[in-house]
């Protein structure tokens, strides 16, 4: 097969929280098939955050890539832009701040093996989703202390069919053992973040043998990959214990 290298693509991954009241950007360049090198990183872009028609606010270059507005008060229910110029080119992505939902409960069962799944206690999430609205989440995972970034702890998904109704999520790949600590985080993204996200996973999980898949689904323009996220969570911690 003749993998041609092609021209590098610029990549920026924005995320604004509220919880942390911070803007943090990464941005680097794809890299050619056959490179063992790290991807290349951009430390000389202007990156600053527009607002409420034309408020603005710069970013801060911290070296490696990153990109960073601290300390800087958000608003539930207001669009962001995200904009970065680099060698010429300007890119523009635009993410809606949504409020926190609230977590009922954290909980757990053991479950013996099964097929495909192994034995272990797996944590059930119990929430309310606001009605009325079009909602998505994304939960991440933390076991004891460390975050469960497998391609397999991406979890994403929307209030389709349960708008407005208890949901209770049950998170069977990500495994625990009595005396394990499990802190949660139920996050509430707008609808480009959960476009990116699963067509992200889809990507991951392309079986070999399958199409090439195409590049996840980018709320940025001017050819640009990434994505960029605002979004607010709500966190609860709970011990595997008798």
């Amino acid at each position: 097969m003749d993998l041609n290298e092609v021209d590098p693509q610029i990549v920026i991954e924005g995320n604004l929280s509220y919880n942390d009241a911070k803007l943090e950007v990464k941005i680097s360049k794809t890299g050619s098939y056959f490179s063992t090198s790290s991807p290349e990183l951009i430390d000389n872009a202007q990156v600053y955050l527009e607002y409420d028609g034309a408020n603005r606010v710069n970013a801060e270059a911290f070296g490696h890539g990153i990109y960073k507005v601290e300390n800087f008060p958000l608003q539930h229910g207001k669009e962001y832009r995200l904009n970065v110029e680099s060698e010429g080119k300007k890119y523009e992505a635009k993410s809606t701040l949504f409020p926190l939902v609230k977590i009922d409960s954290l909980g757990y069962e053991y479950q013996p093996d099964v097929r495909f799944f192994e034995g272990g206690y797996r944590l059930l999430l119990y929430f309310s989703d606001p009605p009325d609205n079009d909602n998505y989440y994304r939960i991440k995972v933390h076991k004891n202390g460390e975050l469960m970034n497998d391609v397999d702890d991406l979890i994403v998904f929307d209030d389709s069919r349960l708008n407005g109704k208890g949901i209770q999520v049950t998170l069977r790949r990500q495994l625990f053992d009595m005396g394990d600590t499990a802190y949660v985080q139920l996050m509430s993204i707008d609808e480009n973040a959960f476009l990116y996200f699963t067509t992200f996973r889809e990507m991951a999980n392309t079986n070999p043998g399958s199409p090439a898949p195409a590049n996840p689904i980018s709320n940025f323009n001017n050819g640009a990959l990434g994505c960029f996220s605002a979004w607010s969570f709500e966190e609860k911690e709970i011990i595997i214990e008798k």
